[in-house]
């Protein structure tokens, strides 16, 4: 008899389990499955009797399950700790003197629905799905146990919750710490907002890309960080050799974190905030910079919102475009999963058509190693980032 009640795939289904993806919606399930409970763990079955492995279940939401394992195995404390430590053995690997790092990035460590953030001794994790929910006890004694942390928050606020049918919060599992702590990364003190911030607190996934940006500055250089939350992509331009930055952001919040890690870091002087709707701040005209940075938030929030996020993003990097003066460069990004980078290229050519500039790419990136991609799971590898000459 089997440890957990069994779901059905539907004729033909199985097939994209089979070859490494860990999702299944709920169209692909045949009827049954309706009536357990959120966060149940199952056993998924093919439509042949075969058995597909231990998913998490909730048949409230278009994802209905998340794959844990293609074994037939008791999902246990053993089971969930073993899958913790050997995602934080792979960062101990990449990251081997780093102590601030995504420690678990939710199905590309095979723990859906699992974020684990590490801020030198402060912990930051989100659990974004009913089935995760019942496998923190678990999670919690690791994190204890394993990254002895002072401080631990649960960024449990996120709308992907809301969409599991289960309840927003944000707050302290364990001790307390400053409200905006300080760690240190690349030679540079950082700031992270693990109570009232984005997602996190810090946007981790974008290190490399800051640090392939300041190789392009050569002293001197006017820097325009839009959507610049905690200063981030600006401090490390300024630490670079950047003449002065100016930080834009809609976030009265977030521009007070720019304006503290300019000071932190001794370019208070160098450095100015303005508070704006940017896409709409950006068809004002005005002078134009050396460097501009675009780091907007998701705009593709669903499949059927992507080609109206594409438009969105055209626009922004076509305005963005007029503020690079001629040989200067534009660093863009985008966080949305859902858009691929084929499109993503496409829709920069349409911004560089519309803008009427031309567009030379001369480096690309994406998401820190620290975010691994699953090669099964495109939607893993969801950040897009690239610097391009503008004349």
């Amino acid at each position: 008899m089997s440890l957990y009640p069994e779901v059905s795939l539907k004729q033909g289904a199985h097939r994209r389990i089979v070859g490494g993806h860990l999702w299944i919606f709920s169209n692909e399930l045949e009827d049954g499955f309706q009536s357990l409970d959120a966060g149940s763990l199952v056993r998924v079955i093919s439509n042949d009797g075969r058995c597909c492995g231990i998913a998490t279940l909730n048949p409230h939401s278009l994802i209905a399950g998340r794959l844990l394992t293609r074994e037939d195995v008791r999902i246990d404390r053993e089971f969930v700790q073993g899958k913790l430590s050997r995602a934080f053995d792979l960062r101990k690997r990449l990251l081997p003197e780093n102590d601030t790092c995504r420690v678990v990035f939710s199905e590309a460590d095979g723990l859906p629905g699992l974020i684990i953030d590490k801020f030198d001794r402060g912990v930051v994790y989100q659990s974004l799905t009913a089935g995760m929910d019942t496998l923190m006890p678990s999670v919690i004694e690791w994190i204890e146990r394993t990254l002895d942390p002072i401080a631990m928050v649960a960024a449990n606020d996120t709308s992907m919750r809301t969409l599991e049918g289960i309840t927003q919060e944000r707050k302290f599992i364990l001790g307390e710490m400053n409200e905006t702590p300080v760690f240190e990364q690349d030679d540079l003190k950082l700031i992270c907002d693990p109570v009232k911030g984005q997602k996190t607190g810090y946007f981790l996934d974008q290190r490399l890309n800051r640090k392939l940006a300041q190789t392009f500055v050569r002293g001197g250089e006017s820097v325009l960080d839009l959507f610049c939350y905690s200063g981030a992509f600006g401090a490390y331009l300024a630490r670079a050799g950047a003449g002065y930055v100016t930080f834009v952001d809609g976030s009265a919040r977030a521009l007070e974190l720019a304006k503290e890690t300019a000071r932190l870091n001794g370019f208070e002087a160098k450095c100015e905030t303005l508070k704006a709707d940017i896409f709409d701040w950006l068809k004002s005209g005005g002078k134009q910079y050396d460097i501009v940075s675009v780091d907007p938030p998701a705009l593709a929030k669903s499949r059927s919102k992507a080609m109206q996020a594409l438009r969105a993003y055209r626009d922004l990097n076509a305005r963005a475009m007029k503020w690079v003066k001629p040989g200067g460069l534009l660093l863009t990004s985008s966080c949305s999963g859902l858009i691929s980078r084929v499109n993503w290229r496409e829709m920069i050519e349409q911004a560089s058509f519309k803008s009427r500039r031309q567009v030379r790419f001369v480096a690309f990136g994406t998401q820190s190693p620290d975010h691994p991609v699953l090669a099964a799971m495109p939607e893993t590898e969801y950040l897009k980032f690239a610097i391009a000459a503008i004349d």
